[in-house]
């Protein structure tokens, strides 16, 4: 799911993210970092001469939103507050739960 785009020049940088934490940034149409998150990470971009650095941030519990921060040499560029869709937060309810229940069976198997 595209999250946000952000336009730079004439340079379109995208982040998407999907339901299981496998974050993409796109730079023209043309996919530059991939990887996998659940609280957030950093992607390095390299455009032209410049570095430029794409970090998520999630807040699934507190405020619900995902905070994306573009830095051009190391020097904030702009920030965009991203409100996480419904449908992932009950998805990631969801994997709680899951993942509380099998931890407790696993747990109460060993003991």
């Amino acid at each position: 799911m595209k999250y946000y785009e952000f336009n730079i020049n004439l340079n379109k940088i995208e982040f998407f993210n999907s339901f299981y934490g496998l974050e993409r940034v796109l730079v023209n149409g043309e996919p530059v970092s991939k990887k996998f998150s659940l609280l957030g990470t950093e992607h390095k971009i390299k455009m032209q001469t410049e570095d430029w650095e794409l970090q998520s941030k999630y807040e699934l519990f507190a405020t619900k939103n995902l905070e994306l921060y573009l830095k051009k040499n190391g020097k904030l560029i702009e920030k965009q507050i991203v409100q996480i869709p419904k449908k992932h937060r009950i998805y990631w309810m969801y994997f709680g739960i899951f993942s509380g229940i099998l931890i407790y069976k696993l747990l109460n198997s060993l003991i």
